[in-house]
Parts: structure tokens; C-alpha cells; sequence
């Protein structure tokens, strides 16, 4: 099982290189609307999550994942099976 704290680390590295959000910024915040990410960056955010965790990532449960915090919970779901 991978920690809460190395995922969370591992998820803002990811969107901090594809995207150039602030690595401390609110995990809360929309990833589009509040942090201005463009949504063509999304499929390589998809993809680079899976391979860094080594997970699947269903794409109706990554379109609902629109924050880091969400994108959080969802990886941590997903390693837990």
C-alpha cells in the first residue's frame, strides 16, 4: 500500500511538471477553474499517474477528480486493490 503522504507528494510533483502549479498550492482548488490547468494537459495527467502508481485509472472517476485532494483519494482507493 503506497502512504497518504507519498501520494500526495508524488501527485503534486506530477501536476507541478505537466502543468506549473505550485507544488503548495490548495488541495482543495479546482485544477481548471481555480488553478488555471489547461484541460489538453489532462490526458497526460491521466497517464502519468497511472504509470507512477501503477494503477488503472477509470476515466469516469478522473473526470470527477478535478483537485489534488480528490485525486488523493482516488489514487489511494485504487492502490488499495
Amino acid at each position: 500500500m503506497v502512504e497518504t503522504v507519498d501520494v500526495e507528494a508524488g501527485i503534486r510533483k506530477i501536476v507541478c511538471g505537466i502543468s506549473g502549479i505550485p507544488e503548495d498550492a490548495n488541495a482543495q482548488a479546482d485544477l481548471y477553474l481555480d488553478l488555471g490547468m489547461a484541460s489538453v494537459h489532462a490526458l497526460q495527467l491521466l497517464t502519468e499517474l497511472e504509470d507512477h502508481f501503477g494503477i488503472q485509472i477509470p476515466d469516469d472517476d478522473f473526470v470527477e477528480a478535478t483537485s489534488i485532494g480528490k485525486l488523493i483519494a482516488l489514487v489511494e482507493k485504487l492502490s488499495k486493490n
